[in-house]
């Protein structure tokens, strides 16, 4: 439209300066430039010239500009950009860096041992979690990406039960993980993500202290020492609904071997996952991201256990390639190895910066 506007007006100029010189020419009229007389058509050729080279050039700028096409972010489908989130794995192969921080507060019931290790009364336990995640991707095609991460955390008891049930326990795991995607469609896009994790775990338990000194007659360490591996390939798929609207479902199984005092026990977990998010700044100006999520996890190995995730992400957008937000989770798990399941409530803070 630019293009056709200035080209039309390049025609009135260039039609008003030759009817300007029709004129000068009838009319016989002469210009004195300081050095003799000539007549006005050399000068009006001049003129005409000049306004028709300027605006020649200006129509060939516009064009170059909009030739060039902008390269569509990595995680768009369609009309739509979609939130990254930690707990919601994605077919998507963008670049980023990323750190979250967390902390959670979790209860359960669950029973207390006498040093038979035999069960004799429920108690309350109160226990507080700390976390911090540090994970980089790099995306070295469209179709795949490479990516690390590092996870901290410590969670111990913080009444009595708690502190005698399930003690003080920290751990470090480390991960590399690859997502090969592939988009079906404009507002489709199906991917793998495998991640293998694997790291230490230090474990203080008074209670199991005692029972393990009971049971084998002499008294035993008070720190545990564990060593876990785990698998988890998942399958992908993100779905642009409509602008502003996307949508992303996880079919995943877990495989985790666990070394503990020179032996090893094994767990298989199936999980589903859905997940909704909505950006509200392109629907109009608000620079607000909401994510809500839904998972639920079942045993398939000697272990029987269920896990369930309830999360609620809000975040900023308005900036382009940066993310920070906070993540609210409600979850349902078993800790550890221990047969207590615990309902816990956590915030995240995240800071991610997407470099395409």
């Amino acid at each position: 439209m630019r293009v056709a506007t200035l080209l039309a007006i390049r025609q009135i100029f260039v039609a008003a300066a030759r009817g300007s010189t029709a004129i000068v020419e009838a009319r016989g009229v002469d210009v004195d430039l300081g050095h003799g007389r000539s007549d006005g058509r050399g000068v009006h050729r001049l003129t005409t010239a000049i306004v028709a080279l300027t605006l020649l050039a200006l129509p060939v700028r516009a064009a170059v500009v909009e030739e060039v096409p902008a390269t569509p972010p990595r995680r768009s489908l369609g009309p739509h950009l979609f939130l990254p989130r930690d707990g919601v794995p994605d077919p998507f192969t963008a670049s980023f860096i990323a750190s979250s921080s967390g902390i959670a507060t979790g209860s359960a019931t669950g029973p207390t041992f006498d040093l038979q290790g035999k069960p004799v009364n429920v108690e309350d336990y109160k226990i507080l979690t700390y976390s911090q995640l540090f994970a980089g991707q790099w995306g070295i095609a469209d179709f795949w990406a490479l990516r690390l991460r590092m996870l901290g955390s410590l969670y111990s008891g913080t009444n009595t039960p708690g502190l005698v049930g399930v003690g003080v326990n920290g751990l470090v795991r480390g991960s590399v993980g690859t997502t090969l995607g592939f988009q079906l469609s404009d507002r489709l896009r199906l991917g793998v993500v495998v991640d293998v994790t694997w790291g230490p775990s230090v474990a203080v338990s008074i209670l199991d202290t005692i029972r393990q000194s009971v049971s084998s007659g002499s008294v035993q360490a008070l720190v545990d020492n564990s060593y876990t591996t785990t698998v988890t390939p998942t399958l992908s798929l993100a779905w642009t609904l409509a602008r502003g609207w996307g949508a992303v479902f996880n079919a995943t199984y877990a495989n985790g071997v666990v070394e503990v005092n020179q032996g090893t026990g094994d767990a298989d977990m199936v999980l589903v996952q859905a997940a909704v998010d909505l950006d509200l700044r392109e629907l109009g100006s608000i620079p607000l991201g909401i994510g809500v999520d839904y998972s639920a996890g079942y045993s398939v190995g000697r272990t029987r256990f269920r896990r369930y995730v309830a999360g609620l992400g809000l975040f900023y957008t308005g900036r382009p390639g940066l993310t920070a937000g906070l993540d609210l989770a409600y979850r349902r798990a078993p800790l550890g190895t221990n047969e207590i399941f615990v309902s816990s409530f956590s915030g995240t803070f995240t800071l991610r910066y997407t470099f395409d």
